[in-house]
């Protein structure tokens, strides 16, 4: 985007409804250091340029509120508006998770309209990979509720169905995995028995390991994994695979946070695991996010704890 073009954009003249989810799309398919396949489109691969500070955001689950108190945290706008940062989000924006909450569906199409707006207003800025959430498929259903559907179904109802299937295209258009300067992050987890550049890039011939880059979830137990779950091995096959130095941060969302106690939305080391870690950014967190600072990963917290109060007597 010209200079111009930005300006008009922060000025007010932003666009909106389908073409703005247009924009979005054509922004997404060429983010610096995003990869071509090998039919000429859009790869499942970003190598995210030198130079840029990461601000890596992890689910946020319709929770617009932690994204802005992110986004206004240190000098992460600063930052961005200079070209300094790049904002990078792990997946999974929408769907509220909270108990009594999953059928809301205002918050999600906020949040979605808000970082739409944001991948247009910085297109070499603000990148997304695609998590489970970011879908309309009718298999998609948590604690019974098919979030993808009643999603779908409320934005045809608020924006129309030609907003709605811009929407299923721009999630479709998502790449899976990124890799920076120190760290790569995908949103679920390493598949299986590991993975290449050139499955990463063509990841739409690969459905298996798309699905599972998606949805894989750690063996915290230690036991005989299911198919559905990884462990070290993986974690360590993985970055061998993409000639990635050992000491590499392998950072994931999705994953529960059993031992966050103290509900920060960060686990370090995953069940031991050096340099993998899980990050969730959505309601009950403390709006966690990771950067760089000196060349070392570094958790920021952008909300502070509010102290809870009892009267007795």
């Amino acid at each position: 985007m010209s200079n111009s073009k930005s300006l008009e954009v922060r000025m007010g003249e932003r666009p909106i409804g389908v073409q703005l989810v247009e924009k979005a799309i054509e922004a997404a398919g060429k983010w610096p250091g995003r990869l071509k396949d090998d039919e000429g489109n859009p790869g499942g691969l970003i190598e995210l340029p030198a130079g840029l500070r990461p601000v890596i955001i992890g689910d946020l689950h319709a929770n617009l509120d932690n994204l802005k108190a992110i986004m206004d945290h240190d000098d992460n706008r600063k930052d961005l508006d200079a070209g300094r940062a790049a904002l990078l989000f792990i997946g999974d924006s929408v769907h509220d998770d909270r108990t009594g909450h999953m059928r809301d569906t205002d918050g999600s199409i906020a949040i979605l309209d808000y970082i739409l707006q944001l991948i247009v207003e910085y297109p070499r800025n603000v990148y997304y990979i695609r998590g489970n959430h970011d879908t309309f498929d009718s298999r998609l259903r948590k604690s019974g509720i098919a979030q993808g559907l009643e999603f779908r179904d409320a934005m045809i109802a608020s924006r129309g169905a030609d907003f709605a299937t811009a929407v299923g295209r721009f999630f479709e258009s998502l790449p899976v995995f990124i890799i920076g300067d120190g760290f790569v992050m995908t949103h679920a987890g390493p598949p299986r028995g590991g993975l290449v550049r050139e499955e990463l890039i063509n990841i739409s011939k690969y459905p298996e390991k798309y699905h599972q880059l998606q949805w894989n979830r750690v063996n915290e137990y230690h036991g005989n994994p299911s198919p559905k779950e990884y462990g070290e091995g993986d974690v360590r096959l993985v970055l061998d695979l993409l000639d990635m130095p050992a000491d590499t941060q392998f950072i994931v969302g999705h994953n529960p946070l059993w031992n966050d106690g103290n509900k920060t939305g960060i686990w370090m080391n995953v069940i031991g695991i050096q340099g993998h870690h899980i990050i969730y950014s959505g309601s009950g967190s403390r709006a966690p996010y990771f950067t760089t600072s000196g060349g070392k990963l570094v958790v920021k917290l952008a909300v502070d704890i509010v102290p809870e109060v009892y009267n007795y007597g």
